[in-house]
């Protein structure tokens, strides 16, 4: 078995506290709530002693507040202290985890945890995480403001779906966004690939993203989820913009290499001129495995020895500004 040599910076990962693991399930948008029976609920509903079937409907019959109720018992076998998950990650070699928040408060009308919360853990663990803070671009001048507000939290970038809003990239609600992350040297990233919820995915193809990179030539990035299914027009965007990078989160690193899969570009291209501007991100609470079982398959991709230790590592390292 091929394990993993190097330290591992994870570009894109949960926090396993009882506040986050509850919040996740509690403030799920409805339009998503199939990924409770058919994406990731069948991965996690079993290790909290129910079905997918049955955590699919407590989501579309309860509110929110019921729903914590019925769950936050049954949701402590996923969850763990701060303390246990720094140990876990020494244990692992990840260095670093890039921590995330997401606000859809305006599509979904429901409310989750606020970015203060990321922002407290980056403070208390300033070596070890890095914190994206979630931000509704519906919110007009309040999402400005916290963005910027953020920023003066100690978090270094902000997150945006733009399937679960309706616009794409491009949308005039988004620019000022963008100024004030180019301005404070805020990273951005994307939701960019299929969903299965109940809006649109043509908002997120990679063609917007080149030409928000080309009217903002000093924003950092993050197309998430590699672009797929259209990811050679993902490359075509990254290879003319040196200010994206692509992460595949939420896949497994050993589909990259099936044939057939839509991936062979990525793996073309990231092998070669794209190299370094790949990140490994894990999402692994509801990936059925750990950081480092995600990164050893990295670590078996027919990808140059080189090329691994960036995008398990360097990569994400630089764009960071730990380097």
């Amino acid at each position: 078995m091929t394990e993993t040599r190097y330290p591992i910076i994870d570009s894109l990962s949960y926090l396993p506290t009882e506040e986050v693991v509850l919040n996740l399930v509690t403030t799920l948008p409805p339009q998503m709530a199939r990924y409770l029976k058919d994406v990731f609920g069948p991965r996690v509903a079993p290790l909290i002693g129910m079905s997918a079937e049955e955590l699919y409907r407590l989501k579309v019959t309860l509110s929110q507040q019921e729903l914590a109720e019925e769950l936050r018992p049954k949701l402590k076998p996923l969850s763990m202290s701060m303390d246990d998950f720094i140990a876990q990650m020494d244990m692992m070699g990840v260095e670093k985890a890039v921590i995330f928040n997401l606000d859809e408060e305006t599509p979904s009308r429901l409310k989750g945890l606020p970015n203060d919360y990321y922002a407290d853990i980056v403070k208390r663990y300033p070596e070890r995480f890095v914190g994206i803070a979630g931000i509704d671009p519906l919110k007009g001048l309040d999402a400005y403001r916290e963005v910027r507000r953020c920023r003066d939290l100690g978090l270094r970038g902000i997150a945006v779906r733009p399937f679960m809003f309706g616009i794409p990239p491009t949308h005039p609600r988004m620019y000022p966004l963008y100024a004030a992350c180019a301005d404070m040297d805020m990273v951005i990233w994307f939701h960019l690939s299929v969903n299965y919820s109940t809006l649109t995915m043509e908002v997120e193809r990679p063609i917007y993203i080149d030409v928000v990179a080309q009217d903002f030539p000093t924003l950092k990035i993050i197309a998430g989820h590699g672009g797929w299914p259209w990811v050679e027009e993902m490359m075509a965007v990254a290879w003319r913009n040196p200010n994206v990078y692509i992460d595949f989160v939420s896949y497994l690193p050993r589909y990259l290499a099936m044939p057939g899969s839509g991936w062979e570009p990525l793996l073309r291209y990231g092998n070669t001129v794209l190299q370094d501007r790949i990140l490994f991100g894990s999402t692994w609470l509801f990936m059925g495995a750990s950081i480092k079982e995600l990164a050893d398959e990295v670590m078996k991709l027919p990808l140059k020895e080189d090329v691994k230790h960036k995008w398990l590592y360097q990569n994400a390292l630089r764009l960071f500004g730990e380097a």
